[in-house]
């Protein structure tokens, strides 16, 4: 055999073994020397699980369902869980959906991040599972719903809603308008609506610890209730007293003072008649108090003796 021919055949031999490794390993997920730990759950039913659905915990595949047997009861579904991952024995049990069209995968959702860990043999109880429904399952709940309602009440309802806006092109308009320019006044009185939430925010942070002095001091502010109806039934009372006293004893004086007063008071019309000619020379004359306070500052100037200036004629 020749020499190039022989490289070759190593070469081409080498492939095929690194390409049998590359499937076997990174397609099939087939690691001879990862430890598998097998675990039990016990399900009621198996929410559309098979023995080629894959397990995930926090969103990273950790395993496969290796086996799902009947038992009675229930379920038994034996999961191939990678031993490097560390899962809390107190975690979830849930059967989801990868997509809409309705691959089922076993999710594991830890509910500490502590120990115990699942190991090999574990089994998880059928509390440990939370249901959850499937796609085919809420299709049907979906038909059975749609079968219960009244299409008579729903055209009845499409009818009603047409007749109210037919006709009404315009006030729908308005309406819309209305909505912008509340828009735009939220969006202009947006610092104005922010600090009367701030405002209000920090009222109630002064108010915190109020609730309890406010209870206890409720009672007393309820026994106070008796007490001002008990003063405003006084006043009603007195005003009724009061009615009769001013209106008959005392009602009657007013008159008589007036009656004696009046033959006794001077008739001041006359007085003034009188008394017009001789004070109509002062009506003209004003005084000028401004001129009269500088005077007196010039002859009594403050903190020194009083001054006096004589104008000799010539």
């Amino acid at each position: 055999m020749k020499r190039g021919t022989l490289v070759s055949l190593v070469a081409l031999t080498a492939m095929t073994v690194a390409s049998i490794g590359y499937l076997v390993v990174g397609v099939l997920d087939v690691n001879p020397t990862r430890t598998i730990d097998r675990v039990v759950v016990h399900m009621e039913s198996s929410g559309g699980l098979m023995d080629t659905s894959q397990v995930t915990s926090r969103g990273i595949k950790v395993g496969r369902v290796e086996s799902i047997a009947v038992v009675p009861g229930g379920l038994d579904v034996t999961l191939a869980l990678d031993a490097a991952n560390r899962i809390p024995t107190d975690s979830e049990v849930v059967v989801a959906n990868l997509s809409a069209a309705g691959e089922q995968f076993l999710d594991l959702r830890p509910r500490s991040v502590g120990g115990p860990y699942l190991t090999d043999g574990d089994v998880l109880g059928s509390d440990h599972v939370r249901p959850s429904v499937t796609v085919s399952e809420a299709l049907s709940l979906g038909d059975s719903l749609a079968s219960q309602l009244d299409t008579n009440a729903l055209r009845g309802l499409t009818d009603t809603a047409s007749a109210a806006v037919e006709g009404r092109g315009s006030d729908i308009d308005r309406l819309v308008e209305a909505f912008r320019f509340l828009a735009a006044t939220l969006r202009d009185k947006s610092g104005e609506i922010r600090r009367l939430y701030d405002n209000a925010q920090q009222g109630g942070r002064l108010a915190y610890g109020y609730g309890p002095v406010m209870t206890d001091a409720a009672p007393w502010v309820g026994a106070t209730g008796s007490g001002v109806a008990n003063l405003l039934e006084g006043f009603n009372d007195y005003s009724y007293v009061g009615a009769d006293v001013w209106d008959d004893p005392l009602g009657k004086i007013g008159p008589k003072i007036d009656q004696y007063l009046t033959p006794l008071s001077p008739d001041l019309a006359l007085i003034a008649t009188l008394l017009k000619p001789y004070t109509a020379p002062i009506k003209p004359m004003r005084i000028d108090a401004g001129s009269i306070v500088d005077v007196m500052q010039t002859v009594f100037p403050p903190g020194g003796p009083a001054r006096l200036s004589v104008e000799i004629p010539n």
